[in-house]
């Protein structure tokens, strides 16, 4: 049993880490996004234009029908600009069908989103993974590896998250907590996050099993927000976007875990 004591969150604020992708469209087309938030991310051709602004980046995109993010072809100028300008890079890689190997050299850290139930993966996103298969994909690279659960992501309903807590727990010892948010243009809409008093009990769950738990940066607006930190908060190590704006770090909460 991990972490009963009572907790003082550090914050983090995300606004030092550029997203960038390596795509201009995701086939996909999630429940949960339809590319909505390709469109905010800068084109891995223009990155160059934000090196004087940015010390690290998030690099991800839309992916292929088979869960690829196509990385290949950008790995020699990330590497490039990685030497000449000591940046760092948070690799988000969704669901490939085999390890990335070509981004063990340039990844300071890789973020990916993990479910305890294919059926839920298949509903949101269209593809079939079964967990194992994730995990296969990822455990192998030598890099430090960060998961994501988003809780709430099929239309705001608790589904597979404690069994994907479950699993996580064996292999890692942090843990970025997402909360669903409605996403105007998506298949998901019209749902509503789901009920913060639900949101607790996992975080409360994940606090028992994990050294680090971190409310990620996706979390609804507004009210809602300001009641789920408060909420969360003796259950968290990491909050992302703090309404307080009380905080100590500046980039992804990927790079400051173990």
């Amino acid at each position: 049993m991990l972490n009963m004591q009572v907790k003082q969150p550090v914050g983090i604020f995300p606004a030092n880490t550029l997203p960038v992708t390596v795509t201009r469209s995701c086939p996909l087309n999630c429940a949960h996004c339809k590319a909505h938030y390709l469109k905010h991310m800068v084109h891995v051709e223009n990155i160059e234009k934000y090196i004087d602004k940015y010390s690290s980046f998030l690099i991800s995109g839309g992916m292929s029908y088979s869960g690829e993010i196509p990385f290949k072809p950008h790995m020699e100028k990330l590497r490039s600009l990685k030497e000449k300008y000591n940046i760092k890079y948070n690799f988000h890689i969704g669901f490939p069908q085999k390890p990335p190997f070509e981004i063990e050299k340039v990844a300071d850290v890789v973020s990916f989103d993990f479910f305890g139930d294919e059926k839920v993966l298949e509903e949101v996103y269209g593809l079939r993974r079964e967990t194992t298969q994730i995990l296969d994909s990822l455990i192998p690279l030598n890099v430090k590896k960060i998961p994501h659960v988003t809780i709430g992501i099929l239309c705001g309903k608790i589904t597979h998250e404690y069994v994907a807590l479950e699993v996580l727990s064996k292999h890692f010892k942090s843990i970025v907590l997402n909360v669903f948010i409605p996403t105007p243009g998506t298949k998901f809409e019209h749902c509503t996050p789901p009920p913060i008093e639900q949101v607790v009990e996992i975080f409360e769950y994940a606090s028992k099993n994990f050294e680090n738990v971190v409310l990620g940066c996706m979390q609804p607006k507004g009210e809602y927000r300001k009641a789920l930190q408060e909420a969360v908060s003796k259950y968290t190590d990491y909050i992302v976007k703090p309404v307080s704006k009380d905080y100590k770090y500046n980039g992804c909460c990927s790079f400051y875990l173990i």
